[in-house]
């Protein structure tokens, strides 16, 4: 069993996953997000990059932080996940350029190679995109730049593994309401085990969070 499997056998990060996997699935059925999944996941694109701009180490102007988010709109996504999953790194540094920044790390590059390994030999589940988040903001890699970048590459990876296929929640505004938590749980990241399975727990609920988030985005375009 690999470490995400037994991760994802933590009792009360199972009992989260599968929350989250209801409430995310229950909203895709949404007759509106299977005839306007454009238009609902272009608006959960929006406000995520809108509330991207007020949280840990977004380090962008709402212009840059929508900029880095177009790599999620229905014209770029499936594109966007297909170059994810084989070649990770390279998304990364374009969501970096996007958000204006120099498109490549500023530090930590053998790390973050070993990251891109794990992104693209994990084929599902929902805590591979937790895991990339918290280590991209933990790392730093991108400097000030870096949360945008892990909050970006935490959607795409949540469409890549299936958790939000359609990248239809908006886990954003539970990271704003939460802010200090969050950075408090993102600052300890790495640090112990129990830091691992905290940081996968808060990110697990912001998509459960997310996912009502975007019931209220279907209701609006009903």
């Amino acid at each position: 069993m690999d470490s995400l499997s037994q991760l994802a056998a933590v009792p009360a990060l199972a009992s989260l996953i599968e929350e989250a996997t209801g409430a995310i699935n229950a909203v895709h059925r949404r007759p509106v997000n299977l005839r306007k999944v454009e238009l609902t996941s272009s608006e959960s694109t929006l406000r995520g990059a809108r509330a991207n701009v007020d949280l840990y180490r977004a380090g962008v102007t709402e212009e840059e932080s929508i900029s880095a988010y177009s790599v999620l709109a229905p014209g770029s996504v499936d594109a966007t996940v297909r170059t994810f999953v084989r070649a990770p790194l390279q998304v990364l540094a374009r969501i970096d350029a996007l958000a204006g920044g120099p498109g490549r790390p500023e530090q930590g590059a053998d790390r973050l190679s070993a990251l891109a390994g794990l992104v693209a030999t994990t084929k599902g589940g929902a805590l591979l995109p937790a895991i990339l988040h918290g280590e991209l903001l933990r790392g730093g890699y991108f400097g000030r730049r870096s949360g945008t970048v892990a909050r970006v590459a935490a959607r795409v990876s949540a469409i890549g593994t299936g958790f939000d296929p359609r990248g239809l929640t908006v886990p954003e505004t539970y990271l704003r309401r939460h802010r200090e938590d969050y950075r408090r749980l993102a600052e300890r990241f790495g640090s112990d085990e129990a830091s691992i399975e905290e940081f996968l727990a808060f990110h697990v609920r912001a998509f459960i969070a997310g996912a009502t988030e975007a019931e209220g985005i279907a209701s609006a375009a009903s």
